[in-house]
């Protein structure tokens, strides 16, 4: 009598057939796939409980250092740097 199909058996009798580095590409990619579901999932799961709980969600863009000051076009910062300023779009000079 025969043995019923089984896609894992043939997959995995097909895998020992492919060359070393498919196999090593294989053996990276699937943990590697699951690692980043999971994450995907629990970070979700957080959200939603956070949501529940009522909190304020985080933002999700952090940018390090002191919050720039606000600027005006009448009333513009000294220019840092070198060399001599130039402004307008066709790169005129302020003397």
């Amino acid at each position: 009598m025969d043995q019923p199909y089984s896609a894992w058996a043939d997959w995995l009798s097909k895998f020992h057939t492919w060359p070393e580095s498919i196999q090593a590409l294989w053996l990276l990619a699937v943990p590697a796939t699951l690692l980043g579901m999971t994450w995907l999932v629990m970070r979700g799961l957080a959200e939603i409980v956070r949501l529940a709980r009522g909190d304020r969600i985080r933002p999700t863009i952090r940018r390090p250092g002191p919050t720039p000051e606000a600027t005006d076009r009448e009333n513009p910062p000294e220019p840092t740097g070198r060399g001599a300023v130039v402004q307008g779009v066709f790169g005129w000079r302020n003397e």
